[in-house]
């Protein structure tokens, strides 16, 4: 609806050009034309009406994501070791110390990744849902919670004491454990 070109094209020319952050805003709401607009190289799309608060969480979720270099960074392709555990992040496989595969969900292989190449650093819940390929509109913090719940449980990481996933009151959390390569 714009004059001249449509806001298609004009994402198209831009993202040939440019690398900056584009949200599509328009009254447009059929799936082709946001399928469209993603694959043209808009990094969100939103229709008309919007929650102005939605608007500018979507925007902060684009230069976050623009502006880390972990989400951007190739995974791993060794196998990591921490507290005795092998995680090989090739294979999506996780061993105990004493070599037994532990199985992992995709959701929790997620949650793990993110936090072991973030070693260190504080991650919110909105990060890990991010950085997990989830939708943080759609999405809710708890089900953050529940996946380290189950990923401490497996790991024998005892939530009172961690040597591993630590909880960082009103931060999030982060991987402790030290991390080498094999």
């Amino acid at each position: 609806m714009l004059p001249g070109k449509s806001g298609l094209e004009l994402c198209q020319d831009i993202r040939a050009k440019s690398k900056i952050p584009i949200i599509m805003l328009t009254a447009v709401a059929d799936t082709a034309d946001r399928i469209v607009g993603l694959e043209l190289g808009a990094d969100d799309y939103l229709t008309k009406p919007f929650d102005p608060r939605e608007l500018l969480a979507r925007i902060r979720a684009v230069l976050r994501r623009r502006q880390d270099p972990q989400l951007a960074a190739p995974s791993p392709t060794r196998d990591l070791i921490f507290a005795g555990w092998k995680f090989d992040v090739e294979r999506r496989r996780l061993r105990d110390p004493s070599g037994v595969r532990v199985e992992l969900t995709r959701a929790e292989f997620n949650v793990l990744m993110a936090l072991v190449q973030a070693r260190g650093r504080v991650l919110s819940r909105e990060q890990l849902i991010e950085r997990c390929g989830g939708d943080t509109s759609h999405s809710f913090d708890r089900s953050i919670d529940i996946l380290v719940s189950r990923l401490r449980r497996k790991l024998d990481d005892d939530p009172r004491a961690p040597s591993m996933i630590e909880t960082v009151r009103g931060g999030g959390y982060q991987f402790v454990a030290e991390i080498s390569s094999e």
